[in-house]
């Protein structure tokens, strides 16, 4: 009877012994881990995305003041070439002008050369003040001076200067039908007109 109760302790006992499933405890430790990592990852992903959010942002700003710096080198390089025509233009237009007084105060000698010419006889003399009237107009036509052709030209307010009229018939009416005193222009501007009889 002993061995009965002996035998049926045992038998319960059996049950209790039995040993625990290891690989269960692992599945639920592992998802665990697994969850950890993708969350990490993920924190370094977004991380890595504002870092590179910051970049792209830092790049166009820099991209902007490049695009600033060569607008403003470009309208500083614009007016500079500015400046340098207006002063170019500004040196010529003096220099014009300096000629062109020169020039002017010399057309009266111009004017004495050719009356005395006109009021001397053929003689050495005459060939040798004709020949300094002939040097003078050199110069000054190198200079840009040039006579305007006149008589027998329709009258022309912008060039000719009328001050007396004759009976020239209809042929000749409203034409120079004298020169009293040459008019010039000088690179294309008038600098003294010819002093004219107009026909009427």
């Amino acid at each position: 009877m002993a061995e009965k109760k002996k035998k049926k302790t045992i038998e319960t006992a059996e049950p209790q012994e039995k040993p625990v499933d290891a690989p269960a405890e692992e599945e639920t430790v592992q998802p665990t881990a697994e969850a950890e990592t993708m969350e990490e990852a993920g924190a370094e992903e977004n991380d890595l995305q504002m870092r590179l959010n910051t970049l792209e942002a830092e790049l166009d700003a820099a991209k902007a003041a490049t695009e600033d710096a060569q607008a403003k080198l470009l309208r500083m390089q614009a007016d500079f070439d500015n400046f340098r025509r207006r002063q170019r233009e500004e040196s010529e237009r003096t220099v014009a002008q300096a000629a062109a007084s020169v020039v002017a105060d010399l057309l009266p000698v111009l004017d004495n050369f050719e009356r005395a010419l006109a009021a001397m006889e053929q003689t050495a003399e005459k060939d040798g003040v004709e020949m300094i009237a002939k040097q003078l107009l050199s110069v000054l036509t190198n200079a840009g001076l040039e006579e305007i052709e006149a008589l027998g030209a329709d009258f022309d307010p912008n060039l000719h200067q009328a001050v007396m009229q004759t009976e020239a018939g209809e042929e000749n009416k409203n034409k120079v039908t004298m020169v009293l005193q040459r008019g010039y222009t000088l690179k294309g501007k008038l600098l003294r007109p010819v002093m004219v009889q107009v026909g009427m």
